[in-house]
């Protein structure tokens, strides 16, 4: 689920960070900039680990910041295909359910990926797995067990613009990452179904 990613990066040290030790300095930099945010290809970055290799730095003329080269390692959120994970029912709808994990929330169950038997209940909007002639209903804000099919990566460059494109809709937002996860093997789904 979590893994150490590698990276460099030149770091801005501004004057009043210059109290703390240059180390923690560095972190508190490192934090601000990556934290919570997502790395095509890497995943979601949560903190910094450690710091690796770090240059001397130079401050630029009319400028008081110190800038620092810094190798570190970093801890990202980054499910391996096959992992089983734990979140909450976020919401549901004819395509799918939406889970969260608390601190992600692009976790995604397609229609495809439940239980056999199961239909979408449009009336109580949530899913429902019907098994052995029982209804067993996947509530909002219930625990769910699920397994990771894919991690997906949007590229976020800028599209290109199309001639003769002017009356286009525009694009529906998509997330930087997000998890496509299934349900449909034994032990996985609600919690309270196997308890």
């Amino acid at each position: 689920m979590f893994v150490l990613a590698v990276l460099r990066d030149t770091l801005k040290v501004v004057p009043t960070e210059f109290t703390k030790p240059r180390e923690q300095a560095l972190k508190d930099e490192i934090n601000r900039k990556y934290a919570n945010r997502v790395l095509h290809d890497v995943g979601l970055c949560i903190l910094a680990h450690d710091l690796l290799e770090i240059d001397e730095g130079y401050v630029q003329h009319s400028e008081g910041w110190l800038w620092i080269k810094a190798k570190f390692r970093m801890v990202v959120f980054r499910p391996f295909r096959d992992e089983i994970l734990v979140g909450t029912v976020r919401s549901a709808n004819a395509a799918g359910i939406e889970a969260t994990m608390g601190f992600f929330s692009d976790i995604r169950i397609p229609a495809e990926q439940m239980p056999e038997g199961s239909a979408y209940d449009a009336s109580e909007g949530v899913w429902v797995w019907r098994y052995e002639g029982n209804d067993l209903f996947i509530d909002l804000d219930e625990p769910i067990r699920f397994r990771v099919l894919e991690t997906a990566f949007l590229d976020a460059s800028p599209p290109r613009p199309q001639i003769g494109d002017a009356d286009s809709a525009p694009a529906t937002h998509a997330p930087p990452f997000a998890l496509v996860c299934s349900i449909a093997d034994p032990g996985l789904g609600l919690l309270s179904w196997w308890d």
